[in-house]
């Protein structure tokens, strides 16, 4: 039995979701179930749905058709911030205005946890990605692969039920 980094994470299901655009038919009726504590990738040439998939799963995209499950709940038609998902973008979408450390706090400042819990997150993230004592810097002063592990960072303290990659 292999042990889950986070023993929160759940199993996602997707039974038949499509998703079109007017007439383009981006995700066509695609079923999966992913274990959780599973690594999985999507893989297929540009254009294919990958990034819809992963946006419908998070709740940023509504599918078309079919129906999507996080552990035994359907969340076909729940908004993002009743998933408990957290989405790591490409771009990483740090706050330029924001130091390193306000950006690994964010979500959970959102959420109004008390200051100790996040203080301590946050900074067991930056040490996880290897950035620890960097948190009062901007993402402006950052390298390319620093931005990435902030993002990484920001996208681990909320301990999701699902992380997705795009």
């Amino acid at each position: 039995m292999m042990e889950q980094a986070n023993p929160q994470a759940a199993r996602v299901t997707l039974e038949g979701v499509t998703k079109r655009f007017g007439q383009t038919m981006a995700v066509d009726n695609i079923s999966l179930e992913i274990e959780p504590g599973s690594l999985v990738t999507l893989l297929g040439p540009s254009g294919c749905g990958k990034t819809t998939t992963l946006r419908i799963v998070a709740g940023l995209e509504t599918a078309t058709g079919g129906k999507v499950f996080i552990g035994d709940a359907e969340v076909t038609h729940l908004p993002p911030n009743a998933r408990d998902v957290t989405m790591m973008f490409q771009s990483y979408a740090l706050f330029p205005h924001l130091s390193v450390f306000e950006n690994v706090a964010y979500g959970l400042r959102v959420l109004k946890r008390p200051e100790a819990e996040v203080r301590k997150q946050v900074e067991e993230e930056l040490q996880l990605v290897g950035m620890p004592g960097m948190g009062e810097r901007s993402p402006s002063a950052l390298s390319g692969g620093q931005q990435q592990r902030v993002a990484l960072a920001r996208s681990l303290v909320m301990q999701p039920k699902v992380l997705l990659f795009d």
